[in-house]
């Protein structure tokens, strides 16, 4: 008699390297916002924040399908790899995921730059070493630290951008 799947799968691996991925962007856009120096205009600036709220879920749409075809272009690729790699050539699979991921991230090098590259490479780096641990149960407990993660980077800029006034 067998029980539930419990183990990784490549489809819990697919699904949490997106969340980690889309967690990352959401974080990345709460220093953006709070820093002021994501470059956009404030919403209510150009169109008003009506316009801004009515093509919120077209962008969310676009980023959720960009993530995706990241993880399962990039991140998957990294994760399993660098344990094959470790398993042929021996050390950690640590080590192979932040080297492979430095490898992906390159691809970025000729459009960003050295910034450009190290911010790819820290992006596939952190979602590589969520998916790992991608097994039954894993994917809850990433959405509920990653949601408070990020609420907690807007609430800290926030309180600073209120104090600094």
């Amino acid at each position: 008699m067998s029980g539930p799947d419990t183990g990784r799968t490549h489809a819990r691996m697919l699904r949490v390297s997106t969340l980690a991925l889309l967690l990352e962007g959401g974080v990345a856009m709460a220093v953006g916002t709070v820093t002021g120096r994501d470059g956009e205009p404030e919403p209510w600036e150009y169109g008003g924040g009506g316009l801004f709220l009515a093509t919120l879920p077209c962008v969310t749409v676009f980023w959720f399908l960009a993530a995706v075809v990241v993880s399962a272009a990039l991140v998957l690729p990294v994760v399993l790899l660098g344990e094959d790699l470790g398993r042929r050539l021996g050390g950690r699979p640590l080590w192979w995921h932040l080297a492979l991921a430095a490898l992906a991230g390159a691809l970025a090098a000729p459009y960003a730059g050295v910034r450009g590259w190290l911010v790819a490479w820290a992006a596939l780096s952190v979602a590589a070493l969520l998916t790992r641990p991608a097994r039954q149960g894993w994917f809850v407990a990433l959405l509920v630290w990653g949601a408070l993660a990020v609420v907690a980077v807007f609430m800290t800029g926030g309180i600073f951008l209120y104090a600094t006034e």
